[in-house]
């Protein structure tokens, strides 16, 4: 048997320690003892409640890992039998002459101050249940589904919990949430955390406890037996509501973590991850494309495939290599000595299909790629791996036997001996993560003898992965693929939400279900992208991979048939070139998403995230369920059903929330709240951009679309936002792959900001970067790109004029400093080159009219040009006569002759509105299909083919729409 000190521990496992920070032992100054009862002040807005007969805990559980948090302001009174704490948001009132535990006779807490009317709420124990307004979390898994999961737990009752890991959000409208850890699995103190073995006393008293006022004890308890094994009571005489049984006795353990936020979510889930542990940042590439099928590929295959991802310049990051990877055994399906499937567990490489793995892996990780593989533990390690003789060798059983090892996860010295001699030779051979593809309900380790029956299977094992001391090495950034294991599996990115069916219904439930994990702090689900089973709906596919863009991570997925094909470039050439465009998108968004991740690794609000977070008291933030914001910087609500047969456009309403927007695909400045209705084309998004905001994005183009997601951009594009005469905005970049960005001295941050001047000129300034890392580059290319924006009299970088080219040629790029126009879409362009550790400072002097009556607006150009090429392909293949709609030729023109003739801009955009009206009365005289001509007349009309209420025209005030610059 290997010994446990074999654990490389303390030195390996500093990761473990590093990500969760943690001291369970409260501060002795941040603790009231009243009788019976211990309350802790974590902060103003979270308050442990503990009751105890005998012993209280210090200990870390599979949730809470630290209590050691700066004291807060706080004060103890005490009168006759109370004893009563106040801090700034929050005031206990407890009986500390009560012998039995909290009840509504011995215990309220009152939040002082609920929303922007100061309205108070009372929490009493026994409404813990009973909080109608609380948001939904998350759960284990959605296989199998199609369309909506119900995501109100107690609704299904216990058996749906324990077999789901349902979890209920943090955060609620009521003010306040409850978190009951009283029955959640200590872990001990050791480098690893292992989970502690513990026996609840039986309970008593439980005539005690009226009916009404009963609290349920374990949500995922469906017997008595399982009841009995937590110390509680059990009735099943409907005592409790949504079929639950088992409940807190009188002389019952209680840990309650109290959160009072009032409609402060975001500070309710940072201070959750104050006391439960930071959310990893994870590492770059992940937040790249995945490629992913169940298939038998070989090397030949996979390295086929990512040439073809090369060669059409399509973005690809990680290789998933599905079950077929190891050893199989479809055709002899019989079960194996486990009770499993046979060959649906395995640790061995099918040497057939990948005959030198390890120099395959190297040939992939030359090409930029990241490996994970699948796998399913369940069945423990079988005779016919090649790990058997030594696993079971040192598990005491004699090989000679062929008898299996069992999989026995909370057995330290399995857990240890197993990733040791079956996993980590992978991991040597060149895996980079895994794919924990085992789903497991709450009785997994009770029915096989293994644990206490609230230690979480799905939770634990994604612990055992996440902190593995024998895998995450050389300060290697940790990842794994898993499902949802409830409340603490925020601490284990990323999520695999599981296979799901082919449709419409389950697209538009996806960023519903996100944006809820929010709430839970799961910030990284990733999805099946064009879902699981059979199917090749082109249009369907589409829109699947542009939510997948706007999502956290961009895996696509599909089942083992000759149908289910992931590959873009296997569907029409119209929906592949959409498709491509949007996932070359995701790799320009990647320095933003990582500034976005590190800021939820800080903050605890995950990237996506419901837009409740910022406008908690508007209904409309929680009432338009298919947007949510995407970072701080934008609102995305993706297209999630079909476009009408005869338009092709489908119709798409959003809430635009308070403030300034600028609508990326329209080209619109928008004012909130307001609900604007559009109609989208299949190449179309909705997604708007926050005013005043300074973007970072990739490049256009990069040499190679191989690996790029982990690689730091050689130049960064910062979109300014227009809108507000004021805007800032940062990235964040580190290493990318590993943990030291924990320390404080390994990695950067540089910001930026605008301010413009009396609508006629614009200072950008890029501060230098704060802090640095290794490989950090000592100059960094920039690309300006001020949207919404009209061409500029002349440029200046640090007070130095620099060149204008009609077309942005090599000499007006970087060492000039050189700037351009783009009319196509109304945007500036300046070139940098700078040194990271200066300050740069770009003044740009905008023209102005030639006559001050000469008004342009330039809502919907951008959007309208854009749809002209689409209408101009339409004409085409109906074989029109161009000579029969010149108006909309000249207007499909428009931006080449700014191009050539940058004073001509202020005359060709005020006529711009006449060309398209007069161009749609062209098409309306066409003899076109009715098809085409009402596809035609849709594109262009677009602000006139919506409800009167809805049109971004009259958002505007008149002198609004009149402003030559936007910058105001």
């Amino acid at each position: 048997m290997l010994a446990l000190t074999s654990l490389v521990g303390i030195a390996l496992m500093a990761q473990s320690v590093a990500l969760r920070e943690s001291n369970p032992k409260a501060d002795p100054a941040a603790v009231v003892l009243a009788g019976h009862a211990r309350f802790t002040v974590l902060t103003s807005q979270l308050i442990r409640l503990e009751w105890s007969a005998s012993d209280f805990r210090d200990a870390s559980t599979v949730v809470v890992n630290n209590r050691a948090l700066p004291v807060p302001k706080y004060q103890v009174t005490k009168k006759d039998q109370w004893v009563e704490i106040s801090t700034d948001a929050l005031h206990v009132r407890y009986d500390a002459t009560s012998s039995v535990s909290f009840s509504d006779a011995n215990l309220r807490v009152q939040v002082k101050s609920v929303s922007s009317s100061n309205r108070t709420v009372t929490w009493t124990p026994s409404l813990t249940d009973k909080d109608d307004k609380r948001l939904f979390g998350s759960l284990r898994t959605l296989d199998m589904t199609n369309g909506t999961v119900d995501l109100n737990c107690n609704a299904g009752g216990p058996d749906t919990i324990a077999d789901s890991h349902c979890t209920y959000g943090l955060v609620s409208r009521s003010g306040y949430v409850v978190v009951d850890d009283s029955l959640s699995t200590e872990l001990d103190n050791d480098p690893w955390p292992w989970v502690v073995e513990t026996s609840a006393k039986p309970a008593t008293s439980c005539a005690a406890i009226p009916p009404l006022e009963r609290r349920v004890c374990g949500y995922n308890v469906v017997s008595q037996d399982q009841c009995d094994a937590n110390g509680c009571c059990f009735d099943d005489s409907a005592s409790l509501p949504n079929g639950f049984s088992c409940y807190y006795g009188a002389q019952a353990y209680q840990d309650l973590y109290f959160f009072g936020h009032g409609l402060e979510f975001k500070q309710a889930l940072h201070d959750f991850t104050l006391v439960a542990g930071k959310i990893p940042l994870p590492p770059k590439f992940a937040f790249g494309v995945f490629y992913s099928r169940w298939w038998a590929y070989n090397d030949v295959d996979i390295d086929g495939i990512s040439h073809e991802y090369a060669t059409r310049s399509i973005p690809l990051d990680v290789v998933v290599l599905d079950m077929d990877w190891h050893l199989t055994f479809y055709k002899n399906n019989s079960a194996d000595q486990s009770g499993q499937p046979k060959g649906w567990t395995g640790y061995t490489w099918n040497k057939e299909l990948f005959p030198d793995p390890k120099a395959f892996l190297a040939h992939l990780h030359s090409n930029g790629l990241h490996v994970t593989l699948n796998l399913h533990p369940a069945s423990g390690v079988q005779p016919w791996e090649d790990s058997y003789e030594a696993m079971a060798t040192a598990m005491g059983i004699d090989p000679a036997t062929k008898v299996y090892v069992p999989f026995d996860l909370t057995n330290k010295t399995f857990a240890t001996n197993w990733l040791q001699l079956s996993l980590q030779p992978r991991q040597d051979e060149g895996v980079d993560f895994w794919w924990l593809d085992w789903q497991q309900g709450e009785d997994w380790f009770v029915a096989h003898n293994q644990a206490s029956p609230n230690l979480n299977p799905t939770l634990w094992l994604n612990h055992v992965f996440f902190t593995n001391p024998f895998q995450w090495r050389n300060d290697t950034r940790p990842v794994l693929l898993h499902r949802f294991g409830g409340l603490g599996n925020h601490r284990y990115p990323l999520g695999f939400s599981g296979d799901v069916v082919p449709s419409w219904q389950s697209l538009q439930f996806q960023p519903y279900f996100t944006a809820n994990a929010a709430n839970v702090g799961f910030a990284y689900w990733s999805h099946d992208i064009g879902g699981f089973q059979q199917g090749h709906d082109a249009q369907l596919y589409t829109r699947w991979i542009q939510w997948g863009v706007f999502s956290p991570v961009l895996r696509t997925h599909s089942q083992k048939d000759s149908v289910s094909d992931r590959r873009i470039w296997t569907y029409p050439n119209a929906n592949y070139e959409i498709m491509r465009h949007f996932i070359n998108l995701r790799r320009r968004l990647v320095p933003y998403i990582y500034t976005q991740s590190r800021l939820t690794h800080d903050t605890g609000l995950a990237m996506l995230h419901g837009l409740y977070y910022e406008w908690p008291e508007f209904d409309e933030a929680y009432s338009y369920t298919h947007q949510y914001a995407f970072g701080s910087s934008f609102v995305v609500a993706p297209v999630v059903q079909p476009v009408d047969p005869t338009t092709q456009l489908a119709a798409k309403s959003v809430w635009v929330p308070p403030g300034v927007w600028f609508d990326l695909t329209r080209g619109s400045l928008v004012t909130g709240p307001i609900v604007y209705k559009r109609w989208y084309a299949l190449d179309e998004v909705p997604w708007f951009a926050k005013a005043g905001s300074i973007v970072p994005f990739g490049p256009e183009a990069t040499a190679s679309s191989l690996g790029q997601a982990q690689t730091a951009p050689e130049a960064l594009v910062l979109t300014i936002i227009p809108g507000t005469p004021h805007g800032s905005g940062a990235v964040y970049d580190d290493a990318g792959n590993s943990s030291a960005y924990l320390r404080g001295d390994q990695h950067s941050w540089t910001h930026f900001t605008y301010d413009s001047q009396d609508n006629a000129s614009m200072v950008v300034t890029i501060y230098p970067a704060n802090g640095t890392f290794a490989g950090r580059r000592p100059r960094q290319r920039y690309l300006l790109e001020l949207r919404h924006a009209v061409p500029a009299r002349h440029v200046q970088v640090d007070g130095r004029d620099v060149a204008y080219s009609a077309f942005g040629n090599d000499e007006t790029k970087p060492e000039g400093g050189g700037w351009t126009y783009d009319p196509s879409h109304l945007t500036l362009l300046v070139h940098l080159d700078v040194a990271v550790t200066s300050t740069t400072r770009v003044r740009v002097q905008f023209d102005t009219p030639a006559s001050l009556s000469t008004k342009v607006d330039l809502n919907g150009v951008v959007g309208t040009m854009a749809r002209l090429q689409h209408v101009k392909t339409l004409l085409d293949l109906q074989f029109a006569y161009a000579e029969d709609y010149p108006y909309l030729r000249h207007a499909y023109g428009m931006s080449r002759r700014i191009q050539y003739n940058l004073t001509s801009f202020f005359q060709e955009v005020a006529l711009w509105p006449q060309w398209i009206k007069l161009g749609v009365a062209e098409v309306r005289k066409l003899k076109l299909a009715p098809s085409v001509q009402a596809q035609i007349v849709h594109l262009l009309v677009d602000d006139t083919a919506v409800p009167h209420e809805s049109r971004v025209d009259k958002v505007f005030s008149d002198d609004q729409a009149a402003d030559v610059l936007v910058f105001n």
